[in-house]
């Protein structure tokens, strides 16, 4: 009876090794070698290599050359110019003196111009003005867009990177449960050998262990898909094989005020200021459609030099011409081509309007799914660690029936029924604190991915995250 006080009174001292050992200590327990990467790193790889990432930046460098290029139409512009031309005449019958008789003449004309000219649009309706508030909000806003990108890629990695370590202390509670039926198999059936259990217990322990050891497979399947999920995020689905480092964890998470975390996500989440430029721009939009409703006016120069080898060329062989002056001109009839665009144009700021009060609703409305998730997930967490210690006692209180049973002096039937369902309570309170374990993981990892949702919610920098 010693002995099998002693097995189950090793089962608990057993759990607390592995659970600190944590995801190490049965996914990579044969294999140490394997380089640790903790979140800091896995995130630089992701920066380093998302196509996300580099796409934004092309829409920025997009952006900023737009810019550059709204800014330059304020000033005038320099052409110019050079052409060469030959060509060959023939005057068939060509009789320049009645008294000689008339002949074929072929001719060769050379001639070669060059020349400068400029143009200044002084007043263009103030088209150019919209252009340049169009672009530069254009610009904030794909900065703005950019910014995001990398919040919600650091996100997908830190999240990524936390599930991988709750599967995997998942998955130590899967071993820890199937080492647990396993042992009590073998005491069923060393009971069932010396009389002490019915054949149906030995039974009901080759079902447990069966039904761990599929839960076990299950877990090591979620492992290994966390796994590739996080190599996915990390931009490097083919990625060798890795362990990453538990301390994340030990995060502590804290719930501030709900209206503090709205007014904080309507000032700085960078999508929503994204989308404020974008209504900026589209403001633009109609400065620059409404252009055409008024006259415009340039200035303009020119020179010009031409030289002709043609002896027959009316005037000198070369000549220089210089000509200057402005023009003025007011499209008084467009077949309301302007007109049309303008009312197109003070649609598409209503609909950029529309997008950004849709945002500002989304964001409310995903603030307060996340504070709730964060709410939930801290009070499962607080219950799974009172859970833990109410296991710990039911597993003490177990033990200590199973040896008063062990001891009894009633009746021999007695002292076995007692026995049976001492040991049966002490298995039982064992199975539950490695559950409560399990879950307190669980949730430790919820309320650590639910506080970094809600960082990214409300416009926080994710940036150092992990270091």
């Amino acid at each position: 009876m010693s002995n099998k006080t002693n097995g189950i009174s090793m089962i608990l001292p057993l759990l607390s090794l592995l659970l600190l050992l944590g995801p190490a200590g049965t996914a990579y327990a044969a294999d140490e070698a394997l380089p640790v990467y903790d979140l800091a790193q896995c995130i630089a790889i992701a920066l380093e290599e998302s196509p996300s990432l580099a796409i934004s930046a092309e829409n920025s460098t997009i952006a900023g050359s737009s810019v550059k290029q709204a800014y330059a139409a304020f000033l005038p512009s320099l052409s110019a110019s050079r052409s060469k031309s030959t060509s060959n005449r023939t005057d068939f019958d060509y009789q320049p003196d009645p008294t000689l008789p008339a002949f074929d003449l072929e001719q060769e004309f050379k001639s070669w111009d060059y020349g400068l000219q400029s143009n200044w649009n002084i007043f263009g309706g103030f088209r150019k003005f919209g252009g340049l508030k169009s672009a530069r909000n254009e610009r904030d806003a794909a900065l703005a867009d950019q910014v995001y990108s990398r919040q919600v890629v650091i996100e997908t990695v830190a999240v990524a990177y936390i599930n991988l370590l709750r599967n995997e202390r998942l998955l130590d509670v899967a071993s820890e449960a199937r080492d647990l039926a396993q042992r009590e198999l073998e005491k069923a059936e060393t009971y069932h050998r010396i009389g002490s259990a019915a054949r149906s217990d030995v039974l009901q322990a080759k079902v447990r262990l069966g039904q761990t050891e599929l839960d076990e497979i299950r877990a090591q399947n979620t492992v290994e898909q966390s796994f590739a999920d996080l190599s996915h995020a990390m931009n490097r689905p083919l990625a060798e094989r890795f362990r990453v480092d538990t301390s994340l964890l030990d995060r502590k998470s804290e719930v501030p005020d709900l209206k503090a975390l709205f007014d904080e996500a309507m000032a700085s989440r960078p999508d929503l200021i994204s989308l404020d430029h974008r209504v900026d721009a589209r403001r633009g939009d109609v400065t620059t459609a409404t252009s055409g409703l008024l006259p415009s006016l340039d200035l303009f120069w020119r020179y010009g030099h031409n030289e002709n080898e043609s002896e027959f060329r009316f005037g000198a062989q070369q000549s220089e011409s210089t000509s200057y002056g402005y023009s003025i001109n007011w499209n008084i009839f467009d077949r309301y081509q302007t007109l049309a665009g303008r009312t197109q144009a003070k649609a598409r700021v209503r609909i950029a309007e529309y997008n950004l009060d849709q945002k500002r609703l989304d964001i409310q409305l995903e603030v307060r799914q996340l504070y709730n998730s964060l709410v939930e997930a801290r009070q499962r967490l607080s219950l799974s660690r009172e859970t833990i210690a109410n296991a710990d006692e039911e597993l003490r209180l177990a033990q200590e029936r199973f040896k008063v049973g062990a001891g009894t002096t009633l009746d021999t039937i007695t002292a076995q029924v007692n026995l049976a369902t001492a040991r049966g309570a002490a298995a039982a309170a064992a199975a539950d604190e490695a559950t409560a374990r399990g879950d307190e993981g669980q949730a430790s990892s919820d309320c650590l991915i639910a506080s970094l949702r809600l960082d990214r919610a409300v416009g926080r920098s994710l940036e150092g995250l992990g270091k």
